[in-house]
């Protein structure tokens, strides 16, 4: 790993540093450009990062997601075939979370590996490969998006309460959970088809809607296992 991080072909994106005071962005990722073998041109990685029409500018003077695409071009600066990202998007807001999402995919549309640790589910499920997650130390599963969840089963049906009661709820067939949102119900179910049935049975489908489970619940109900998960069969790194 030494001699492949010392060449190159391995680059890190660090969650937080300070911005370098009284240098151009240019300037900067040039800087460490010269620093390999055989570094990505500066504008290139410019380019890539999405930076060509700020590459003037200093880096003291950017905004937050200015200064996290500052950092990623500086990662692409000795063009590795691998980038590890420390939760990228903490701290930025919506759109400068999607600019630096398409500049990853950029990056990954040309055969390399993006790396990259996360607490928002919604970016792992969008643009993960392979999900690994981790709980206490330990791996709690490892595959898709879609195997993750198949490991969970189950989905989440909702519908309208018309303002009647809800204790009746948790007796449906196959409701492990439910929460109560206004006028509606939310209930997670290990088995959605007969929970539907029970509904129709009580003509309580108003609003019915019946979604798989989100990364997130599946997230949930991982952790909150008590033993450990039947392993995933192992995937290659998905480039």
């Amino acid at each position: 790993p030494a001699r492949a991080v010392a060449a190159g072909r391995v680059g890190a994106m660090l969650q937080e540093g300070r911005p370098v005071p009284r240098v151009t962005v240019r300037e900067l990722v040039g800087f460490v450009a010269r620093t390999y073998p055989a570094p990505m041109p500066v504008a290139e990685a410019l380019a890539l990062a999405g930076l060509t029409g700020l590459s003037d500018r200093r880096v003291d003077r950017l905004s937050g997601g200015q200064v996290q695409r500052v950092r990623f071009a500086v990662a692409l600066a000795g063009n590795p075939e691998l980038i590890v990202l420390d939760e990228p998007t903490a701290a930025l807001d919506v759109e400068a979370r999607q600019e630096f999402w398409d500049a990853m995919r950029g990056y990954a549309r040309r055969g390399n590996t993006v790396l990259f640790s996360t607490h928002y589910l919604e970016e792992a499920d969008a643009y993960a490969d392979r999900i690994v997650v981790l709980d206490a130390g330990r791996v709690a599963a490892d595959g898709t998006s879609e195997q993750l969840k198949r490991t969970v089963g189950g989905g989440l049906v909702s519908f309208d309460l018309a303002g009647g009661p809800t204790d009746w709820l948790d007796a449906l067939p196959g409701v492990t959970s439910y929460e109560i949102r206004g006028d509606r119900a939310r209930l997670r179910t290990a088995d959605p088809d007969a929970t539907v049935r029970a509904l129709a049975e009580r003509d309580a489908i108003r609003g019915l809607e019946v979604a798989p489970a989100s990364l997130n619940d599946t997230f949930l109900a991982l952790t909150r296992r008590t033993s450990a998960p039947k392993p995933l069969t192992p995937l290659e790194t998905t480039r």
